[in-house]
Order: C-alpha cells, then structure tokens, then sequence
C-alpha cells in the first residue's frame, strides 16, 4: 500500500511536470515586459544585444506604458517589432504606493527570507523592512551598506567612498560606480532609493503569525525519549514524563511597526515545543538618527537588542550555533545594535543599548537585566548555562530529583565597543563587557577533585571520561560574582581587499590588566573579490577555557564535541545532554579555513571549501574538503554538483576515534517560463571508521558473536521537486524523496536533517491573498520502513547469556505542518 500511495504521488507529480513545462515564449502566454527576466526577453525572436536593450531600459530607466515604446529602442528594427508584437505585453506599473511595488518586485526573496531561523533571523527582518523602506544610498553610512545581505566591505566601501563627491540617480549609476562587483550591485540595488521619500512620516507595520508542529526539525527529540532512573527505580523518559506525544505546536505572534525611517517598534510572542507557557516574550523600541550637538545618535533601542561586535569573539547574543559563521555573504553578522524579536531566549539582552557616532570614532553602549536558566552545583554554585527545550518547570524537575535550572541565575551585563575609524571601511577598535550575577561560578570538576560530579556522571561511568572533556571540566571558576571578557579587533580595506581579527581575553583572576594568565581567543580573516573570482580564509584559535558564552565566533564544531555530554546515556539524566545538544558556543579549535569562487563564464562556475583543523581538548586532527560545480549548459538547466571529504585522523587509521566521510550530491534544476521550476536530486554518502570490539560480543579479535559492524554506514537519497506558479500571487512546490540512511536537506527553504529509512513528500503553498495579506502552509508525511532497534550498551556480553536482546520493532508514518500567515500595512 505504501509503494502504491508513493508511485501514486511520482505520477501526480510527473503529471505537473508536463503540465507546466512548456516552452518559454509562445503565443498563447503573452511575455509581460514589464516583468520578465532577461533570459526569458533573449528567448524571444529577436537578437542577443536587442534583447539586453529591451531589459536594461525596463531595469535601469523606467517601465513600459505601451508596446510601441519598443520602437524608441537603439537597435530595435520594425521587423523585430513585428515579430515579437504578438508574442508580448504591457502590464502597468502602479506608482500610488511604493513599497507596495517594491514588495511585488521581491516578492521572491521574501519568501526565501521569512523561511529563515534562528541566529539570523533579527537581520533578516532588517533586510525585510529595508527592501519596504530603502534608505538613500547618497548620504547612507558605511555601516549601513555594509550590514546589507551578502554584501562585501570592498563593495561597502566603494559605494561609500563614490557618494562623498557624486550622487547616485538611478540603477544605472550604481551599476557604474568604480569597484563595484556585479555581485555586490545585484545585492544593494534592491535595499537603497536615490532621494529622500516623500511620505518620510508614514506609519507602517506588519504582523506575523507562525505554527508548526515538526518534531523532524525538533533536535532534542532523541535525548527526550532516553530512559532516565527516576526515585523509585523505573525507568521513564522526560518525553513520556511531559507527555511530549500530546504536546501542542510551537507558535509565534510578531509585530513589527515603524514611523518613516526613524522610529521602529516590535514584540513577539514564541511558545515552544512541550511548554505549558511563553517560551518567550519580548520588545523594542528603536530611535534612528538623532543628533545632540556633536553627536549622532544612530541607533538607540530600549527592551530586547542584538548586539555583534567584530569577530563575533567578545560579543554576538543568539540562541543559535552556526559552523562557519564568517561574517561575509550569507553568515553576515549585524555590526553594532538591532532591536530584537526574534525566538531567543537563553542569551537575550534585555535594557538599553545606544549606538553613536562622534567624529571619526563610533561607540556602543549597553546595558541588560535579565534571569538565566543553568545548571547548579550540589553547593549552589553554577557550573553552566543551559538552553532548555522545552523549559522544563521546576517543579517537574524538583519530582524528577533533580535540582532547580529555570530562571536560577539574575544576570547584569554592561559594556561597550568602541572604533576608530581612520579610512572608509578601516578601524581598529576595543569591547569589553562585564556580568554580575548572583552566585559564583564553579566547574562541575576542578583538577584537585574537590567537588563530587557523579550528579551529572555516575561513578559508574567516571571510566568513560576522555581528553575531550577537558572543556566540560575547564569552564569558568569566577573569583567573584562576575565575568569579564575584554577584546580588540581591526578591519583594513584596500581596494578590492578586506583584512580582519579580533582578539579576546576571558578574565580568570579579577586582575583587569594583567592580561598573560587569561584564556584567550583570536580569530583573522581575509577577503578579495574580483569580477569573476571571491576568496576568503579564516584562521581560529581558541583555549580549552576561554568560557565566554557570547562567543559565536568562527568555528566547525559547537562545544562539547566527543565528550561525554554527546552520549548523553552514559549521564545521571539524559536531560544533562542538552549542554551540548543545545550549546552554541565554539569548540576549542586551532584551524585555517579557506572558500574560494570562480566565475569561468554565466555557464561554469566551480567552488572549493577547504579546511583544516585540530581539537585542541585532545589533539584530534580534522580535515574537510567540499568542491562545488555549477554548470549551466543553456538557460534553463542548471547542474549543481557537491563532493565533499572529511575525516578525523585520518594519518592513524587504528586509532578508534578516527573516520572518514565521503559525500556526493548531484542535483539539476529545469527552468520553465513564469519562475516554474523542476529539480532532481541523487545523493549518496558513507562514513568509515575502525572496527569498535567494545560494540561486537566479545573484545576478542576472534570473529565471534559480532552483535554490530562497524566498517561502513552507507546513505542513499533520490528525490524530485516541482515548483508551479499558477498565478503572479500563488505558488505550489510538491517534493517526494526515498533516502536511506542520513541526509540533510533544505526544503523550501527550511534546513532539516533526517536519518532512516523512509519515503517522504511535502507540500508547500504560497498565496499572496492581496497586496497586504500572504498565506504559508506547509505539509509533511515521513514514511518509515520497519526498523528493528536493538540495544547495544551492554558492551561486550556473550550473546550466548542474553539469548533475547533488548529490541523493538519500531514503523513509522509522521506528519507535520507549518502555517505562516503575514499582514502588511
């Protein structure tokens, strides 16, 4: 039945794919001018030159208000126009209301943007209420520029620098302005105007509402579900505990609102997955723009405030752990304050913070109030932040026989970045903050074994402790109720090259100036972007306890990689496993990354990801190699291949912890007219890694019993997607996918990862209802095949004595969905 449904649905979606792919110009489907792209104006009857000017006109002086406009066109001849009068029209522009307008032209990337979660999510409502407002590209700042998405400080500054002494009039003048890519053009245009608004003290706003129920994206789940010993020797799990399987879908209510360009407001209301209350409530009140005497005030916000500061090192508050977070192209990071509605909870800063601007120096202040969840020590003292999900009451806790974590430290936080800037694009400049609680900080273990762990370790399981846990044992003994961290960072443009670092020290001593003893992180970065090639590296290096919990700095692991706290049954309760599961902060890690692109033409373009780093906790040397290609044989077929290497210890193949992961991905997308799209994806991987006696019958290499192998763990995926835009306002997307084993997948912009042996297929549809009201659902099924799990923990007992293992006969059939409703005004 499962295999009819599926091939069911493969001939429904084969029957799209021929209903929408049609040629891309015909004469039934009438090409508006107005809005096309230029490949679909080149796949019209006319030459390559005469179909450039007919867009370039549209994109860079006006639109079309009558089809004979055609014939004012340098190059265009009366037989072109006859040719391709019956095969085009004129749509009207409406002026009355400009946002409106630039709302229908980026419609697209809104779509792609309101996907966004997480740590990103507080730049991706700025770049929203940008594309609505755009500021004057003529008398913005650097800093303005080089926050937009994707674009570089070279880029930054080259339009900065170009409107000290010009003026900017349209697209066509961008375009033009000396050292800006294509690249870094094609990423402004959409963010700026050329004047100041005429409707600058308009109110304006928007409400969005979010509910989804998927446990697929729910990265705890199987923490939740491991048994736990409770009071009177059962055996039960939190997710039975919380009765998870009944738990209501997360939800989010957002408000936005702004006055013209200078007064911003919002508040959110987020519940969680398994939380019986708001997970999460916050606001802001931002001011833009003020001056008092000598000073300019760019940004004052009271309530919740993102902060982010050069590397990310000293400061970057988010609830959300990113690998590679450079800080150029898509892992931008807001430089200075944002107000803050997003989920984030755990590391949110609530207070005041100001942003201003004196002369040639710029200076943030800020300063929070706020409870923190963590885990305490048996004597009061806090060992760590923990990010709970779902925040766990502690009255539950208290039943469980566990100590308080919700809402037990008071945190007070103040501090300041202040820059120098010496050119356009260049500074160097000096962070510190400093937070007062009210308890002191102690290790769960220090090196005289002082305190007792076996609350968070059974000393049963003391054996399984490895050099990998030095960062569980290292992290912050305070000297007093405080934690300082302090930081210098620079950055340098010169021409079409940016260099960057910032280096940061954790007070361990309550000395402030004697900086040699301190943990201690750096980060160094280097850019360059040509017409046709981007290159950047990175280079990391940061101490076993250097303990900041605001380091979001670059990094291929979250911290706690390998240690214990990952297994999380070998801990007293599963639910301490969410100090890693739920970590943000960076491993220690000593590596150099280097990403680089090639444009060889519009058709080739090739990428290479290179990294090499060592696990400073044990000396594990990692390595990852991931090569990309993009080929594009004619316009509407595009084929993107992945191959990616990685593997730790590789040299040392003996050795238990090593591996090595092989991955390859290829996918093609058709582009059909009207944006309708159809994608293949194959997909297949496997990871390698020395055979693990402790996981077969016996430790004897004598071949007996084996209950597990270990020499390879294949994955497999096949899947097929297509896009339709029934209208200008509604777009359907239909997936199916079989995959065996792990896969990761971003899924109508949502990234999910899976790992099984199953069917799935989803559903999304987007609806434009009017020009102020959007609609997003969104389906899934996941259709498992049975799996019989077996328990494999009692390390090394003859089958023989345990004729009947601990099994389960596990078939799944999940679905899950997510609706998102938008309102503008």
């Amino acid at each position: 039945m499962k295999r009819l449904r599926a091939m069911g649905f493969i001939a429904a979606l084969v029957g799209l794919v021929l209903a929408v792919a049609a040629p891309c110009v015909h004469a039934g489907e009438m090409l508006d001018l107005n809005r096309a792209t230029l490949a679909e104006i080149e796949a019209l009857p006319v030459s390559a030159e005469v179909a450039e000017t007919i867009w370039r006109y549209r994109e860079y002086r006006t639109f079309y208000t009558s089809i004979y406009d055609l014939l004012d066109l340098p190059g265009m001849t009366v037989e072109d126009f006859l040719r391709i009068k019956p095969l085009v029209r004129i749509e009207q522009v409406l002026e009355e209301d400009e946002e409106l307008q630039r709302i229908n032209d980026i419609y697209y990337r809104f779509r792609q943007w309101e996907s966004e979660e997480g740590g990103g999510e507080a730049l991706v409502d700025y770049w929203i209420d940008l594309a609505k407002d755009p500021f004057n590209v003529n008398t913005a700042s650097y800093e303005q520029v080089a926050n937009l998405q994707s674009v570089s400080p070279p880029d930054a500054v080259a339009i900065y620098s170009y409107t000290r002494g010009n003026r900017i009039d349209r697209r066509t003048a961008l375009r033009n302005v000396p050292g800006l890519t294509y690249w870094g053009y094609y990423n402004t245009r959409n963010f700026v105007r050329y004047d100041e608004p005429s409707d600058a003290t308009k109110f304006r706003g928007s409400y969005q509402f979010r509910a989804y129920d998927s446990p697929a994206i729910f990265d705890t789940e199987d923490l939740l579900k491991e048994d736990r010993n409770i009071a009177d020797g059962g055996q039960d799990s939190w997710w039975n505990r919380l009765e998870l399987d009944n738990a209501g879908p997360i939800f989010q209510h957002k408000v936005r609102a702004r006055w013209g360009q200078d007064i911003k407001a919002g508040a959110l209301a987020y519940q969680g997955f398994g939380d019986e209350e708001l997970t999460s409530v916050k606001f802001h009140a931002t001011i833009k723009d003020k001056s008092w005497g000598p000073v300019q005030f760019d940004n004052i916000v009271l309530g919740n405030y993102a902060l982010a500061f050069g590397q990310g090192l000293v400061m970057q508050n988010t609830d959300y752990f990113k690998s590679r977070n450079s800080g150029y192209n898509w892992d931008k990071r807001y430089m200075g304050v944002l107000g803050d509605i997003t989920p984030s909870q755990e590391y949110q800063l609530t207070g005041v913070a100001t942003e201003m601007t004196v002369g040639d120096f710029k200076t943030v202040l800020f300063y929070s109030d706020d409870w923190k969840d963590a885990v305490l020590n048996p004597d009061g003292t806090v060992c760590q932040y923990i990010i709970m999900a779902p925040r766990i009451d502690n009255d539950d806790l208290a039943a469980a026989g566990m100590r308080d974590m919700k809402d037990v430290v008071h945190e007070q936080t103040y501090g300041t970045n202040v820059k120098y800037g010496f050119a356009p694009g260049s500074w160097i400049g000096f962070s510190a903050y400093e937070s007062r609680y009210n308890k002191y900080w102690r290790p769960a273990y220090d090196p005289n074994g002082t305190m007792d762990i076996s609350w968070i370790i059974p000393e049963s399981n003391e054996d399984k402790i490895v050099a990998a846990d030095s960062e569980l044992f290292g992290t912050y003994s305070s000297p007093g109720k405080f934690r300082r961290v302090y930081g210098t960072e620079f950055q340098w443009v010169i021409d079409n090259i940016s260099l960057a670092g910032e280096y940061a020290g954790l007070d361990s001593d309550g000395e402030i100036f004697e900086f040699g003893d301190d943990p201690k992180a750096m980060t160094f970065s280097g850019f360059a972007s040509y017409s046709n090639l981007t290159f950047l590296t990175v280079y990391r290096d940061y101490d076993v306890d250097f303990d900041n919990p605001y380091n979001r700095g670059f990094a291929e692991y979250k911290r706690y990689k390998g240690s214990i706290l990952e297994d999380e049954y070998y801990l007293s309760d599963p639910l301490y496993g969410l100090l890693y599961d739920n970590s943000v902060t960076p491993q220690a890690e000593r590596g150099l990354y280097v990403n680089a692109r090639y444009r060889f033409s519009h058709r080739l373009t090739p990428a290479i990801e290179y990294d090499v780093w060592e696990r400073k906790t044990d000396g594990a040397d990692y390595s990852r190699l991931v090569v990309k290609l993009r080929f594009q044989p004619i316009y509407n077929i595009v084929m993107n291949l992945r191959q990616k290497w990685q593997g730790r210890l590789g040299d040392d193949w003996l050795t238990p912890q090593s591996y090595e992961q092989v991955e390859t991905r290829f996918r093609i997308e058709y582009r059909l007219s009207k944006y309708d799209e159809v994608e293949f994806l194959a997909s297949r991987s496997w990871i390698e890694w020395p055979p693990r006696p402790r996981l077969s019958g016996n430790v004897e290499a004598d071949g007996e019993y084996p209950d597990v192998g270990s020499a390879a763990v294949p994955s497999y995926a096949l899947g097929a997607a297509v896009t339709h835009n029934f209208t200008d306002w509604l777009k359907v997307t239909g997936s199916v996918m079989y995959y065996d084993g792990f896969l990761w997948m971003f899924e109508d912009g949502t990234f999910t990862v899976m790992d099984d042996h199953a069917f799935r297929y989803w559903i999304s549809i987007s609806d434009r209802i009017s020009d102020h009201l959007s609609l997003r659902i969104r389906w899934t099924n996941n259709q498992s095949w049975p799996l019989t799990y077996v328990d494999a923990r009692e390390y090394n007992e003859n089958p023989q004595d345990n004729p009947e293992p601990d099994a389960t006969y596990v078939r799944g059939d999940a679905s899950n969905f997510r609706v998102q409703l938008d309102y503008s005004w």
